[in-house]
């Protein structure tokens, strides 16, 4: 071998050797537990590590378009299919078929108005309907394979479930409610500053993983139905000034293990007790508290408070992407009047990244996530890309064969949320400062090689998918390891 052609051998097999190295060293750190960031509740905000301050901007990176507006109460899936069925029920037996068969103008005024000019909404009601009867009567097939799944997720369930659930809801109007058992003789802050850094140490200290503080505009807040009072249209209650909003993420293995093993109410449950306990401690100290906490006990539209408090930016999901958690981020908030210092906006460039990414949408399992290659509809005054809410929930109830139901494949397929490892560290901290874009897309390329996606349709049940999950379970819900059956 010649000495020119023996240098490119040995210096190809170096750059080999270095790139698999790279690559096991990767692999074996993903696979390391110490990087589960945040479901550990390192105390006194360790675990949002990452320096915001070189990315502040002046506004946050989604894009106002037009006159803001509040969300309609009906515009949530929840109490949207809540409504519609309460008035099925009420016509008793063979309300169902009678609401399909006569159809929108059938409907009360405000269901009427809605569907009217949302028909495909109220086409897909009937479907999911039927989706999760069909899930119903598949579960006895799988009950024994997911006991485990099933068992976790109703523990974490019971705390939201019945009347002792955690912090109560509120009884009367905001007026009444919020100020009650407030202490009437406050201790006067030295500043909105020492207010703010007073209010993120004890809501860490609570269990929160991340914390944000922003002023509450009028275009988050609910319209037309207000817990303790019930269906109303009112001015923004004038207390309600600023918002403390927090986050934890999923326990990361089972989130990995989405949809048929994960589960919402875990991370759902210690949202709850953040927010009483942060409620508590508030009118102990003499100001008006309110919780507003998922999955129905809230009046605040909470992703877009968490733009504004910094947290992080909105991905193509439609869910906040923070860059400790990525889209493992479940929020809550706290409205108070309390004074506090606001956090500004950040830009980490995770809309762009977005721009190019699109792996949520290619794995969605109902095909509800936009492929545009930038957002294009504007909602209420603002750009942004959405979901379908309708198609979502479709496949919500149809994927996971535990009765629990629920998707989450979205969340758990992001590049962004990856554990805190040393190659997550070098990606999170390099592509926000490059103005090329050359990392994004390098990060990307590499997360399509290595990473594997079952792809859509196979996060469905037979005959349309094989139950499959982006992540193996973890051995504390696989039932097969535990038990015969």
């Amino acid at each position: 071998m010649h000495r020119r052609d023996f240098l490119k051998f040995t210096g190809l097999a170096s750059g080999t050797l270095v790139l698999g190295g790279a690559a096991a060293a990767g692999y074996m750190s993903g696979a390391d537990k110490t990087g589960n960031t945040g479901w550990g509740r390192a105390p006194y905000a360790k675990d949002q590590f990452f320096n915001r301050k070189p990315f502040f901007v002046t506004t946050p990176t989604y894009e106002k378009v037009g006159t803001p507006q509040r969300i309609q109460y009906l515009d949530n899936l929840f109490r949207r299919n809540g409504e519609l069925g309460m008035h099925i029920r009420s016509l008793g037996e063979g309300g169902l078929e009678s609401v399909k068969g006569e159809g929108i103008s059938s409907l009360p005024q405000e269901l009427k108005a809605y569907y009217t000019e949302h028909p495909s909404a109220f086409e897909e009601f009937f479907l999911t309907r039927e989706s999760a009867k069909q899930q119903r009567e598949r579960w006895p097939e799988h009950r024994n394979q997911y006991l485990l799944a099933e068992a976790w997720s109703k523990a974490h369930a019971s705390p939201l479930k019945g009347r002792e659930a955690y912090p109560p809801q509120p009884q009367g109007p905001p007026e009444e409610w919020d100020f009650e058992g407030v202490n009437p003789d406050p201790l006067k802050l030295k500043s909105p500053q020492h207010g703010s850094e007073l209010i993120k140490k004890i809501t860490h200290t609570f269990g929160a993983t991340l914390v944000g503080v922003t002023a509450i505009k009028e275009e988050w807040v609910y319209q037309g139905i207000l817990r303790g009072v019930g269906k109303t249209n009112f001015a923004k209650p004038a207390h309600w000034k600023n918002a403390i909003v927090f986050a934890i993420p999923h326990e990361w293995e089972s989130f990995y293990a989405n949809p048929t093993y994960g589960t919402s109410y875990e991370a759902y449950t210690m949202l709850r007790f953040i927010a009483g306990k942060l409620e508590t401690f508030i009118r102990e100290i003499g100001f008006s508290s309110r919780s507003h906490v998922p999955p129905n006990s809230y009046d605040l539209i909470i992703p877009p408070l968490a733009i504004d408090a910094g947290l992080g930016e909105q991905g193509r999901h439609g869910v906040v992407i923070t860059p400790e958690l990525g889209a493992n981020t479940r929020l809550a908030a706290v409205s108070t009047d309390m004074p506090l210092e606001p956090d500004k906006p950040v830009d980490l460039g995770i809309m762009k990244f977005c721009n190019k990414c699109k792996i949520c949408a290619e794995e969605c399992p109902s095909g509800a996530i936009s492929f545009d290659d930038k957002p294009t509809k504007v909602v209420r005054g603002y750009r942004r890309w959405c979901t379908d809410q309708d198609k979502c929930f479709k496949a919500w109830n149809q994927v996971a064969t535990s009765s629990a139901r629920g998707c989450r494949v979205c969340l758990a397929v992001c590049p962004y949320s990856r554990k805190n490892n040393w190659i997550h560290t070098f990606a999170r901290e390099l592509d926000p400062r490059d103005p090329t874009g050359f990392t994004a897309s390098t990060m990307l390329a590499m997360q399509k090689q290595f990473f594997d996606y079952p792809g859509g349709s196979q996060y469905l049940p037979p005959p349309d998918g094989n139950n499959k999950t982006y992540g193996k379970a973890p051995d504390w819900l696989r039932t097969e390891e535990w038990f015969d059956f």
